[in-house]
């Protein structure tokens, strides 16, 4: 059951679900390495992302215990990929427009809530979800560091 803290919790984080947009291909995106960029990816995602998956990406935010599912701890891309951060299929995921699956449908289509947020399209939206990557592939864990 749903305490108002979680409905409140759950309720923010799925705010902007029904932006309609277009998918945005980022084949051709440079990636964001500086630090400035890094850091606008950590205000990203503590602004988008942290109430499910926790402010050390590790799926222990304030809404988890509300969902159905565990949010991934998402330190653990690289070692999943066998040490190599999968960087175009975390866009994706992130992206959500383009693909079959990204996440459970309690995950927010950040593409789309995006792009309803951004006036200047879809440059705007390429750069929030690089930045959002850059910033989690600087989280990952490596085989060996716990």
């Amino acid at each position: 059951m749903l305490t108002p803290h979680r409905a409140s919790a759950l309720a923010l984080a799925v705010a902007g679900l029904f932006a309609v947009g277009s998918t945005a291909t980022f084949a051709q995106a440079a990636r964001p390495t500086s630090v400035e960029q890094r850091a606008s990816g950590r205000t990203l995602y503590m602004e988008h992302c942290a109430s499910c998956h926790g402010t050390s990406g590790r799926g222990d935010g304030p809404a988890a215990d509300s969902l159905r599912a565990r949010p991934t701890d998402l330190t653990h891309f690289a070692r999943a990929n066998g040490g190599v951060f999968p960087a175009e299929k975390t866009r994706q995921i992130i992206d959500g427009r383009g693909v079959a699956s990204h996440g459970s449908v309690e995950m927010p289509v950040w593409g789309h809530v995006f792009k309803a947020s951004s006036p200047a399209g879809g440059s705007a939206v390429r750069q929030r979800i690089e930045a959002i990557v850059a910033y989690l592939e600087s989280i990952q864990e490596r085989a060996g560091h716990e």
